[in-house]
């Protein structure tokens, strides 16, 4: 594997870093056109990946890389566009900030909600999104659980309404008739388990 320079380290010398990273930094430097959003979302991904591992001459490389490329700017400028448009306010409470956010996400162009989607991060900081369809899908699910609950409710029948405005409750219905030829057979099964 060659080994290629990218940025300085603190010393004021180059960090060096694998070929790999070098041309992901190409990717995310690119200004033609001829590189997808998709490989500068992937190799931005990849190299915010390496930077949260990185130590010293490498971080701050990939710091730079991650901050002042012109796909790391247009980034920087997607995210800010959304959080200003889903930012509910201090005062905001549920379903307001969900519903907020969501509604920001839509108003995105199809790439822009790449973007988005694509630098949400789960705990181990690994892409917590597939696609922007499955991104939507969960900022849909956070405002379905900020929803307030609806209280259950509960028809009472027009004899249980009477009993609570103070009439006394209906006689309980007489003890079922029991068939003589059921009655004998009833105590002859009681006298055997006795």
């Amino acid at each position: 594997m060659q080994i290629s320079t990218l940025g300085a380290a603190q010393s004021g010398a180059p960090a060096i870093l694998p070929d790999s990273v070098a041309a992901a930094a190409l990717v995310l430097g690119d200004r033609s056109g001829a590189v997808s959003l998709f490989q500068q979302l992937k190799s931005y991904q990849d190299l915010a990946g390496r930077w949260r591992g990185a130590r010293g001459g490498e971080r701050q490389a990939l710091a730079r890389t991650l901050t002042e490329s012109p796909f790391a700017q247009r980034v920087q400028s997607t995210l800010n566009t959304f959080t200003r448009a889903a930012w509910a306010g201090p005062d905001a409470v549920p379903p307001e900030p969900q519903a907020k956010m969501l509604a920001a996400f839509d108003a995105l162009s199809p790439d822009d909600q790449q973007i988005v989607a694509g630098v949400q991060v789960d705990a181990a900081g690994a892409p917590a999104y597939a696609s922007p369809d499955a991104y939507r899908a969960r900022l849909r699910e956070d405002l379905r659980q900020a929803q307030p609950r609806q209280a259950d409710s509960v028809t009472l029948s027009p004899q249980a309404q009477a009993v609570l405005a103070g009439a006394p409750p209906p006689a309980p219905p007489p003890p079922p008739q029991v068939a003589p030829d059921r009655a004998a057979a009833i105590a002859a099964y009681t006298k055997l388990a006795r």
